[in-house]
């Protein structure tokens, strides 16, 4: 029972990295769909790949989308509106009448009452009123039944659908009667009517009566009103009657013969045999049949991912953070393309799958950012429609991100790589639609315009990149670029205060820099370390020989093993003032590193000489660095940098020869003591980084090489 305890606390980190993927491949394959997944793939114009297919049982064939979109759009065009006939407002319309009739009559009659009198030819007053004020309610009643009964339509937008000759339907007494929009008024026409009736009566005062009827048919004077309901039932249960099914295949019956061209027909055919495949009701054992189905292509990919990072990219496994962020990263878009499916919440076209290789490749290397991108669209096509196009189309487009993100040096080039996955996105949508359809005028826009809408998400790289620096403690080239401006405020100060130190790391940089690109390094990151690794020298910059400018040399006052722990001290400093100021640990491993477990030399000896007694092995540890020793091409490459960029600067009169001398002798020792035992650098480049330094010294130095006469 210890031993094997034992070995579990000894293979933990092992455990971790199986716990993970088992977690990431049981949230998969949780949310993958549990329905069976039709055995044929198939695309319009293209010939029937498999043997004779023959119904197993009947299959019901329906009618295309297009052809039930006709029917539903023929049925709205010829939709009969339905309209409500409202007996109670001729009523009301008569008694506001008779109360603005009574209302102003006393008035109107005084003021023309010699008239009234003239006309008549009598001298009663009171019974002239009486008479006079009867015509005129006779004349208005007349004029309002006439309109009401004919009837007063409510303007609306389903009115303005109408002309004059269309017909439509009232309901009067229970039932609906045809009716033309020619043979009703409108509120304005109806007053327009009561004028001219008005106007040809010429024993009346015209206006009065006007004034009085103007008041009647009013904005809310109609008495016929659009019914709503109605009309949206009638359309409803005639767009319910439109035929789904066109025919049934009967069981044994031939569906399409092999090699057969899958024309408009046949893909309808097929289409009614996919439908009604995935119908069928699925058992429980069936659903556990296809989990585990799932589960192991699910496991499969997985493997290949780590089978991948333990061949090629065996530092990342290593690293328990790389490892959750690419699970992370891969299962993230996984579950959100799943439960978009499982929900129809949205378009499977939206979701920003480029985005992922974006963000890996903003942290490893292009190979594995293509990996991880891989294996999510491998994944995703177990599950989306149309398998092929979405794989074909997210592997072009995610290609051409990497491609367009590598590199990366200014914000101006994600808005390129955004632009380059939109069209990358938009030209293979549309030649897959060209094969398919044989047209351009069946292409979906819709479905371009969702994967632009994609293509537009991967702006959200930007601050998402930066959430994933400070969650994983990672470093992106973003960030190398803002550390690595000489604007910033730690080499303001640098540069400050020591002058020296400062165009010591501008030249340590560009060396190192150079010298990565040719041996396949990160010129990005060794260029931003560079400039950082002596940062320590601020604390005390004259005891430093680059920040002597008056000749006066602090050491010659102190002792060799003092001397040598000031000078051995910028590293612990280095790292102090870097975790002050917020700098990435990646930065503060090469400023750890960048002198690795060598000696200060010249205190070393010089002590040595004074004091020959003294037993080497007892007093080394005074003159040595602390480590640890470099771990990677860039720290290997900068410690070299570092080295030979000091020391030529001693070089009384640089020529061929002594920079050939000084650059063989440097690193020849380094390789001797041990110091890129940890680092992943061949003796190729070794070489390849000797040259490159030799050459660009000379150009420095100006130095010139003597040809042979």
């Amino acid at each position: 029972m210890t031993d094997f305890i034992n070995e579990i606390r000894n293979r933990h980190d092992l455990f971790y990295k199986v716990f993970l993927f088992l977690v990431s491949i049981f949230l998969i394959v949780y949310l993958f769909p549990k329905e069976a997944t039709f055995k044929y793939d198939f695309q319009r114009n293209q010939p029937w790949k498999y043997e004779t297919l023959i119904a197993p049982y009947d299959i019901p064939v329906y009618r295309t989308d297009l052809e039930i979109k006709k029917d539903q759009e023929e049925i709205k065009k010829s939709k009969k509106f339905y309209f409500d006939f409202n007996k109670q407002k001729e009523q009301e319309k008569l008694e506001l009448f008779q109360l603005k009739l009574n209302k102003t009559w006393d008035v109107f009659f005084n003021t023309n009452q010699g008239l009234f009198g003239f006309l008549k030819g009598g001298i009663n007053k009171k019974a002239n009123s009486k008479a006079q004020k009867a015509v005129y309610k006779s004349e208005g009643e007349k004029i309002i039944k006439y309109v009401y009964n004919r009837g007063v339509v409510k303007l609306s937008k389903e009115v303005d659908l109408l002309n004059d000759s269309a017909k439509f339907y009232v309901r009067r007494n229970n039932y609906y009667a045809a009716t033309f929009l020619n043979d009703l008024f409108t509120p304005k026409s109806a007053f327009e009517y009561s004028e001219k009736i008005i106007d040809d009566n010429k024993k009346l005062n015209s206006k009065y009566l006007h004034d009085l009827l103007e008041q009647v048919f009013n904005k809310n004077s109609s008495n016929i009103s659009f019914n709503t309901k109605e009309t949206k039932r009638v359309l409803d249960q005639k767009l319910e009657k439109i035929v789904l099914m066109e025919r049934t295949i009967k069981e044994g019956y031939r569906i399409i013969e092999k090699g057969a061209p899958i024309d408009d027909e046949n893909f309808k055919v097929l289409k009614s045999f996919e439908t009604k495949y995935k119908s069928k009701k699925i058992s429980k054992f069936s659903k556990y049949t296809i989990a585990f189905g799932q589960t192991l292509l699910v496991a499969i990919l997985m493997t290949c991912l780590l089978l991948y990072l333990r061949f090629f990219r065996r530092k990342f496994l290593e690293n328990n953070k790389n490892l959750v962020f690419m699970l992370f990263v891969i299962t993230s878009f996984v579950v959100l393309t799943s439960l978009g499916l499982r929900y129809e919440l949205f378009n499977i076209y939206i979701v920003p799958i480029c985005l992922a290789p974006i963000i890996t490749r903003s942290f490893f290397d292009t190979r594995t950012a293509f990996f991880v991108h891989l294996v999510i669209v491998l994944l995703l096509g177990f599950i989306v429609p149309n398998g092929f196009h979405f794989i074909f189309l997210q592997l072009v487009a995610g290609m051409m991100g990497i491609y367009g993100f590598a590199n990366f040096r200014n914000r101006s080039q994600l808005f390129l790589t955004t632009f380059i996955i939109a069209l990358s996105y938009a030209v293979c949508y549309i030649a897959l639609n060209i094969i398919i359809e044989g047209d351009f005028s069946e292409i979906d826009w819709s479905s371009i315009g969702y994967l632009g809408i994609s293509a537009l998400l991967t702006l959200l790289a930007y601050p998402l990149i930066y959430a994933f620096e400070k969650v994983f403690s990672f470093i992106s080239d973003v960030t190398l670029l803002e550390l690595a401006d000489t604007n910033n405020k730690l080499l303001r100060e640098l540069s400050r205060k020591a002058p020296g130190t400062f165009q010591h790391s501008l030249q340590v940089a560009n060396l190192a820099e150079a010298v990565t690109g040719i041996i396949g390094g990160n010129t990005l990151l060794i260029r931003t370390a560079a400039l950082y690794h002596d940062i320590g020298k601020m604390e005390a910059p004259m005891y430093y020989i680059e920040n002597q400018s008056t000749g006066l040399n602090p050491h010659d006052e102190l002792g060799y093993e003092e001397s040598a722990q000031i000078i051995i001290n910028h590293v612990h400093k280095g790292v102090e003032i870097a975790k002050k100021n917020g700098v990435p640990d990646k930065i503060i491993d090469f400023i750890r590193t960048h002198h690795g477990t060598t000696k200060t030399a010249y205190f070393f000896k010089m002590f040595m000489n004074e004091n020959p007694d003294q037993i080497e092995e007892d007093v080394v540890g005074l003159f040595t660095y602390p480590g640890p020793i470099p771990f990677s091409k860039e720290s290997a490459a900068l410690m070299m940098a570092d080295s030979v960029e000091a020391a030529s600067r001693s070089l009384k009169e640089p020529d061929v020869e002594s920079i050939e001398k000084l650059v063989e002798s440097i690193i020849s020792n380094q390789i001797k003591d041990g110091q890129f035992e940890n680092a992943d650098i061949t003796l190729r480049d070794i070489r390849l980084i000797k040259k490159m330094f030799k050459k660009m010294l000379m150009n420095i130095y100006h130095v010139r090489i003597e040809y042979p006469h």
